[in-house]
């Protein structure tokens, strides 16, 4: 019974003309989703060789960090009084916000108004000196 039902399909031409179409989309399906797991791999392959890249960027900083280590605790001693620890291009200051004359000079109208011992005037002059800090780590 089966062997009759498969020659007349092949006997039929309709039906050698739908098995081709069907053997095509079939071909086609395949390629399709053969695509989708090779771009699937090459994404996995990318995404290990950017994190490979950030680690090996990693080590290159830690050799450059260790290349510039001081060799004794006199350079030690010098870099601390010099406060060279930092290199120049990776020095980070903090911007100093400018205030005009006549701002400074209410602002120092209203500090004369603080009680004696105020903890807002030594805030203000804990502020003082971080300001003079910045501004002499923008000129270095």
């Amino acid at each position: 019974m089966i062997g009759t039902l498969l020659g007349g399909i092949a006997t039929s031409p309709w039906m050698r003309a739908a098995l081709r179409y069907g053997a095509i989309a079939l071909a086609v399906l395949l390629f399709l989703l053969s695509l989708r797991r090779s771009g699937e791999r090459a994404g996995r392959l990318a995404e290990r060789f950017e994190t490979t890249e950030k680690a090996n960027d990693v080590h290159r900083r830690m050799l450059e960090a260790a290349a510039r280590r001081p060799r004794d605790h006199h350079e030690l001693a010098e870099r601390l009084r010099e406060g060279l620890f930092v290199s120049a291009e990776r020095r980070r200051c903090p911007p100093v916000v400018e205030y005009d004359h006549e701002f400074q000079a209410r602002a120092a109208e209203e500090v004369v108004l603080l009680p004696d011992r105020s903890a807002i005037a030594a805030m203000l002059a804990d502020y003082s000196v971080m300001r003079d800090q910045a501004r002499a780590c923008r000129e270095r």
